[in-house]
């Protein structure tokens, strides 16, 4: 059938849509106006991460100073609630030095001093010292895990450090393919831990003796380090943006690594790296 086959009445004009990058209204960043308008495109600011400065920074122990005042540190922070385990906790720790540990410390910016620290002590090389204690139920047994140990802040440092710390902690053991940790806390710290995803390792509050802790009854705590993000995401505590969703320079776990891809390949400044 061909147009001349229609009547002139059924001939109507049918509206088109309009075509991509042409409007019949001017627009904000368009070229001229009528149909054949041509918008253009509508310069945006370029997008870089906000960053959240701190107070202090959050770096690894890696030599023999930085410990003996983080020993120092954990003294005077344990001499304030356990007088008579000040001298234990804040004395040489073979723990300290042994494969598969690592030690966190915030450092004040204004003055320098040591202000929170934070062990972590994964079980590749060696059972956890909670294991001394205690019995992993079986579900954990063979699974990569770590313990956090000697979690102490300077008194009276009202900064968020020991959010800081936990921070380091959580962002270490995803890098380190670390599929949980396993905390025994005492009161003072109960809560920090259960707002943060910790749940009662055993599920009835039991309060275990713990050798490396003095002997002291502790509950044990235990965090899934995949699912702790949407396990404390559905609660919204106070503490999930700063852990879980903000980023803070001042916490450097991998400082060198960050070096690194801030240099890109061109390799610049990557020679004085540290180890």
């Amino acid at each position: 059938m061909y147009r001349e086959d229609f009547s002139p009445a059924t001939l109507l004009p049918v509206s088109r849509a309009p075509e991509l990058g042409r409007s019949t209204t001017p627009l904000p960043g368009a070229s001229g106006t009528g149909p054949d308008a041509v918008i253009t495109a509508i310069p945006r600011p370029a997008s870089t991460a906000v960053g959240f400065g701190l107070p202090f920074k959050v770096k690894l122990v890696c030599d023999e100073l930085q410990l003996l005042r983080v020993q120092a540190l954990r003294q005077l922070a344990y001499g304030r609630h356990l007088p008579e385990q000040a001298a234990a906790f804040g004395s040489a720790d073979a723990q300290d030095r042994t494969p598969g540990t690592v030690i966190f410390y915030a450092e004040d910016k204004a003055t320098g001093s040591i202000v929170g620290s934070a062990r972590i002590q994964s079980n590749r090389h060696a059972p956890l010292q909670i294991e001394g204690s205690i019995e992993l139920p079986p579900e954990k047994q063979g699974r990569l895990l770590a313990e956090i140990t000697r979690l102490c802040v300077l008194p009276g440092y009202e900064h968020q450090v020991r959010l800081a710390l936990l921070k380091a902690v959580h962002l270490y053991c995803i890098a380190m393919q670390i599929g949980g940790v396993v905390a025994g806390s005492r009161r003072s710290l109960l809560r920090t831990y259960l707002c943060l995803g910790f749940t009662d390792l055993y599920g009835d509050d039991r309060l275990c003796p713990l050798q490396h802790a003095g002997g002291l009854p502790h509950r044990v705590l235990f965090r899934d380090t995949l699912l702790a993000d949407s396990q404390v995401r559905d609660k919204r505590p106070q503490d999930y943006d700063f852990v879980f969703r903000e980023f803070h320079p001042d916490i450097e776990v991998f400082e060198a690594l960050a070096a690194a891809v801030s240099f890109g390949l061109s390799g610049r400044g990557v020679a004085g790296l540290p180890h």
